[in-house]
């Protein structure tokens, strides 16, 4: 199938450039450029844009549509009524979101083993394991995007940066430079990540909170405190959340149960 993607962001750099490398064919716009007419072959139209842009794109291309078409946008805080224009025209819409962060242009994160949240109409879905697939990541069909979705992933991906970028301050502090400490602390971030995966949460919770080692925190707090007061905040704001985590771990809360 011919992919055509809409934007050239991040988002959209990283998807044409690893589906060009893995041979499948991709035709990367710019989605305020002239859009091509339509081609007798079936495309996926990828549209990888801002939340905000992604109807009116949906309009220019409308036109252009044929029913055998798929059009996919890309934004998890929104749904497919987005694409209602195009629909209209016969073509097969839907929602796939990478979780995936995307922070940089010039180094995109690789998708292999990522997950892709899709849902929408039966072909759309279709097109969605296709597209999945080339990139070797696991799509999750589910109807879920919207605010609430997107918000569950921005925890994780923002809040995980905000707590690097404190972390990496407190060992600058101590006298570790900053490349130092930021390649640290990414290993240290990839192996929680290792835990979620094998062992899931709360069990992969570590630390101090999870030993219920009231002394060690109590700790820590004075030392930072004396480091930085700011630091030590950042620090005491996160303990209520480590808590939650904990006190589910100490309840023993079968898998099951907690993915209800």
């Amino acid at each position: 199938m011919r992919v055509v993607i809409l934007g050239r962001g991040k988002l959209g750099r990283a998807l044409s450039r690893e589906l060009q490398q893995r041979g499948v064919e991709v035709v990367s716009r710019d989605s305020r450029g002239a859009l091509s007419a339509t081609s007798s072959s079936p495309a996926l139209y990828v549209l990888a844009v801002s939340d905000g842009a992604i109807s009116v794109v949906a309009e220019r291309l409308a036109p252009r549509l044929g029913p055998r078409d798929v059009v996919l946008h890309c934004a998890g805080a929104r749904g497919s009524a987005e694409l209602d224009a195009c629909s209209a025209r016969g073509a097969a819409t839907g929602v796939l979101h990478p979780m995936v962060s995307f922070a940089s242009r010039r180094a995109p994160p690789v998708l292999a083993g990522t997950t892709l949240v899709a849902h929408g109409s039966p072909r759309a879905l279709r097109a969605a394991r296709w597209l999945g697939k080339q990139l070797a990541a696991q799509v999750l069909c589910a109807p879920v995007t919207g605010p609430a979705y997107h918000a569950a992933a921005a925890l994780l991906a923002n809040g995980s940066a905000a707590l690097a970028y404190s972390a990496t301050r407190i060992l600058v502090a101590l006298g570790i430079s900053q490349r130092e400490a930021e390649r640290a602390l990414s290993g240290l971030l990839a192996s929680v990540a290792s835990n979620v995966r094998a062992v899931g949460v709360p069990a992969a919770l570590t630390g101090p909170v999870a030993r219920g080692d009231k002394r060690t925190v109590a700790e820590h707090t004075r030392a930072l405190t004396r480091l930085s007061p700011e630091l030590a905040a950042h620090y005491r704001q996160c303990q209520p959340l480590i808590q939650a985590c904990a006190d589910a771990l100490r309840l023993g809360e079968p898998r099951a149960q907690r993915h209800k």
